[in-house]
């Protein structure tokens, strides 16, 4: 099997966009899922740390609301960041026989790892938060009545820079799952899913395989306007050259490259940040600790 490669993700497209990460000290979330040693971290971080188990329940509880509700027999489920796959299984299967699944990924090991699951998946490989012309891309294969997953992304990305393209994706007669992580008790009481070795094992891949040399992966909480998110940083003990593109940056002892962040919500929170961008949330289901929900939309 093979994957279809949008050209957000062509190797030179690619390394421009690593190279400008270096510069702008930031890294974006695509950079820690492209290789099979990521992916391979990522899993077993996720099998490691995931939340607990009634976290399964509110895609349970959404594929069965969506099996008694979705009119049409021959749709699509398109996999936006479909990861290990397993939350957008539960919900194909609840859906008519005949539905197209089409895992997609910034990553080429994680869609194959998922679209091996069910016979005639299609996987793609695209940039969702780069490809400017991705609705003609999808285009080419899907029809209509689509039903696009969002799991696990949303808390990754600034909402102005990833909602504009999930909008600019979607039809009045499609929808949208996408699951959010909240923190009804504070941020700080699911910090640990995140301050944890597996993690910074995992997200201290990518300045080791890029020249970092020495440093520490810190974990910290900071604000983001009225949002909480987790924020990793790699934290510099030596001065090191690293290089992309052909080009080469400094960093010195004490300087910090950011690797990642997770923004927390509430339903409130989430509710008026889609409503924003014209996304209106339809249907909400919980988990019984109120930490993870799964949240159906549609146009405003």
């Amino acid at each position: 099997m093979r994957a279809i490669i949008h050209p957000s993700q062509s190797p030179a497209r690619v390394e421009a966009q690593r190279a400008d990460c270096l510069r702008q000290r930031s890294v974006a979330a695509k950079f820690h899922y492209e290789t099979p040693r990521q992916a391979e971290l990522w899993l077993k971080l996720h099998a490691q740390y995931a939340p607990p188990t009634d976290m399964a329940a509110p895609y349970k509880t959404t594929a069965k609301a969506l099996a008694d509700t979705w009119p049409h027999p021959n749709g699509s489920l398109i996999a936006l960041g479909c990861g290990g796959g397993e939350k957008d299984l539960i919900i194909l299967k609840a859906l008519p026989e005949a539905t197209r699944f089409i895992p997609t990924d910034v990553s080429e090991p994680l869609a194959l790892k998922t679209a091996e699951a069910i016979p005639g998946a299609k996987p793609l490989v695209f940039d969702l938060a780069a490809a400017e012309d991705l609705p003609v891309f999808l285009d080419q294969h899907a029809g209509p009545n689509r039903i696009y997953t969002f799991f696990g992304i949303i808390p990754n990305f600034p909402p102005n820079e990833i909602l504009p393209q999930l909008r600019a994706l979607l039809k009045p007669e499609d929808r949208l799952l996408l699951s959010a992580n909240l923190a009804p008790d504070g941020i700080t009481n699911i910090l640990p899913q995140y301050d944890n070795a597996p993690t910074r094992e995992w997200l201290g891949e990518f300045p080791r395989t890029h020249g970092a040399g020495k440093g520490e992966v810190e974990i910290t909480i900071e604000m983001d306007g009225p949002l909480e998110r987790i924020a990793a940083h790699f934290c510099f003990i030596e001065t090191c050259t690293m290089s992309a593109n052909g080009e080469r940056f400094d960093f010195i002892a004490g300087d910090a490259l950011r690797l990642f962040v997770s923004y927390r919500y509430t339903p409130q929170s989430l509710a008026e940040t889609l409503a924003s961008h014209n996304i209106v949330i339809e249907n909400a289901f919980l988990s019984a600790s109120g930490e993870e929900g799964v949240f159906v939309c549609g146009l405003q």
